[in-house]
């Protein structure tokens, strides 16, 4: 009888992420943001801000302190941005949490490895 409970109590908590996930739209993350962690894929690290606002395409424009501007598309709790950083084609994956920090990671075209950036809602 506990493991059926337990089971049910996992299956309603992911349906309830599920739920959550799916209802995310541009208006629930626009706004400033604080870069709370950089890690470029040397391990070495950054700090910054940027700002999220709705584009007329259905997605979000993002920009960056340092002038970079991405477009980004949202899909479920995650926020995938294309753009172009020091003439190198960028892409980054975010998460955006319950509590509404984002996690997510990055690639740089030519250079090896993953950065990492967690954002903070100002």
């Amino acid at each position: 009888m506990k493991r059926a409970f337990l089971i049910f109590a996992l299956l309603g908590t992911l349906l309830l992420d599920t739920a959550w996930a799916q209802q995310l739209s541009s208006a629930d993350i626009v706004g400033k943001y604080q870069i709370v962690k950089g890690v470029n894929p040397d391990g070495s690290t950054y700090d910054g801000s940027l700002t999220v606002k709705s584009d007329a395409s259905g997605g979000v424009t993002v920009t960056w302190d340092d002038g970079s501007v991405g477009l980004g598309m949202i899909e479920g709790n995650r926020l995938y941005i294309g753009l172009v950083f020091e003439k190198r084609s960028m892409v980054m994956a975010m998460t955006f949490n319950k509590d509404g920090t984002a996690t997510g990671k990055w690639i740089l075209r030519t250079e090896s490895g993953v950065g990492i950036e967690n954002w903070k809602k100002r």
